[in-house]
């Protein structure tokens, strides 16, 4: 099976000789590259401030879960969790849920779709 080939952007980071100094160290204790743990860490925190806007967005109400989803690239159920998370339950995430549900009923001219979500959520 053949690996698919990713796209690469470089990109230069400065560092002062401390910085590079516990960098190194900490590759060398988890034997990775500077630039790998430097590539996983962007990633994963690019990630994490993508949600945390999404999430953002969506509690004060300035834009949809499909809205956001589209801007920030993360699936909808993500933002719903993360939206749930902050807000303490599965009660909003459930309300969130059978909002997008109904929104697509009304769209498609189906509540009987409606009708089978609601059903779902309170087997």
């Amino acid at each position: 099976m053949k690996k698919e080939k990713h796209e690469k952007t470089t990109v230069t980071v400065r560092l002062t000789d401390e910085e590079d100094q516990v960098l190194r160290r900490l590759c060398m204790l988890k034997k990775t590259s500077k630039t790998g743990y430097l590539a996983r860490l962007a990633k994963d925190q690019a990630k994490r401030e993508l949600l945390n806007y999404a999430a953002g967005e969506y509690l004060e109400e300035k834009a949809s879960l499909s809205e956001l989803a589209k801007k920030t690239g993360l699936d909808v159920p993500t933002i719903m969790d993360e939206v749930a998370r902050i807000k303490g339950g599965e009660k909003p995430a459930v309300e969130a849920f059978l909002s997008a549900v109904e929104a697509l009923a009304k769209l498609n001219n189906d509540p009987e779709f409606y009708n089978l979500a609601v059903k779902a959520v309170r087997e």
